[in-house]
């Protein structure tokens, strides 16, 4: 019998994280197989880098990317489009032993996956509200994923960064400090969606449209509480890390409600974010339509189906 061939789609996400974990279970649960699709996932270590390749699209079919990056691109001309929601940021700000209370980030170094781009907006907004200034009080340093800033605020590179589960957990339990989290301070932000070019999107309709029909299968079988063992068996195995930790992240992201709830973007959320950037004169305060960045038709058209 001749063997199954699927079409290949190439998917480029920032770093290992949970915030990937409905990517992952739709691997491991062969979602994306019973779409026709064999995933590949890119773990491109650079929200610079993945941006830059994302634009081309000749490197990747899809890309999941804060949104402020699409709305960025967007501005400078980019036929980039949101197409489904991932994650709101779930972020907690880890610092080294020696940090009690924000004050002591004066005159110190925090790292970021970019200076200008990404949750460093958030970080900025944190410091903000504690009366500490970029420039003025602190310094913002590129570091990379999530991964690599933990490792940076181990070493003592920085001072501290913004981490999401389960790394913040693991963090905590190797001796470093949490001072909080981003959504302590803005509870309403759509931080990651899943984009592509609508150059590309147009040519390749039928598969965006199963990869979206995946994706919802697999966030909906998350958020099922009667998966919560399956899916902790699931992150330990793709993350590498013990049970305890992934059931914490388990129970603090849904809680939460990290995850956009079957992958609907939150266009509140997308203007909250806008808000953020236009506070920072990364756009102008007069931008004030979320969905010019986003392409709802193939997300209705998949779950239509």
């Amino acid at each position: 019998m001749k063997a199954q061939t699927f079409d290949a789609f190439k998917v480029a996400i920032i770093s290992e994280s949970a915030g990937n974990w409905p990517v992952y279970i739709g691997l491991e649960k062969k979602y994306f197989e019973a779409e026709e699709l064999d995933v590949e996932v890119v773990f491109t270590r650079s929200s610079v880098k993945h941006l830059q390749d994302l634009k081309t699209g000749d490197i990747y079919d899809v890309g999941h990317q804060a949104v402020d990056h699409i709305v960025r691109a967007v501005e400078a001309g980019s036929d980039l489009f949101a197409f489904l929601g991932i994650s709101k940021p779930n972020y907690s700000l880890i610092v080294g032993p020696d940090i009690q209370k924000f004050a002591d980030l004066q005159g110190r170094k925090l790292g970021v996956d970019g200076v200008s781009t990404g949750f460093a907006l958030l970080l900025k907004r944190m410091m903000q509200e504690n009366g500490l200034t970029e420039g003025r009080d602190y310094e913002l340093v590129q570091i990379g994923g999530t991964g690599e800033r933990y490792q940076a605020v181990l070493d003592g590179v920085v001072a501290g960064a913004l981490l999401d589960g389960p790394v913040d957990l693991i963090a905590e339990a190797n001796g470093l400090r949490r001072l909080g989290s981003n959504l302590d301070y803005v509870p309403e932000y759509q931080g990651t969606v899943a984009a592509a070019k609508k150059s590309w999107a147009e040519q390749n309709t039928d598969k965006l449209q199963r990869y979206i029909r995946a994706y919802v299968r697999a966030s909906d079988w998350l958020h099922d509480p009667a998966n919560k063992d399956e899916a902790v068996v699931i992150l330990t195995y793709y993350l590498k890390v013990n049970a305890e930790i992934a059931g914490k992240t388990y129970d603090r992201y849904l809680q939460s409600q990290t995850f956009n709830l079957r992958g609907e973007i939150n266009l509140k959320g997308v203007l909250e974010a806008m808000k953020v950037m236009a506070g920072t004169g990364q756009i102008d305060q007069s931008l004030n339509d979320p969905s010019k960045y986003c392409e709802f038709k193939y997300y209705k058209n998949a779950l239509e189906f």
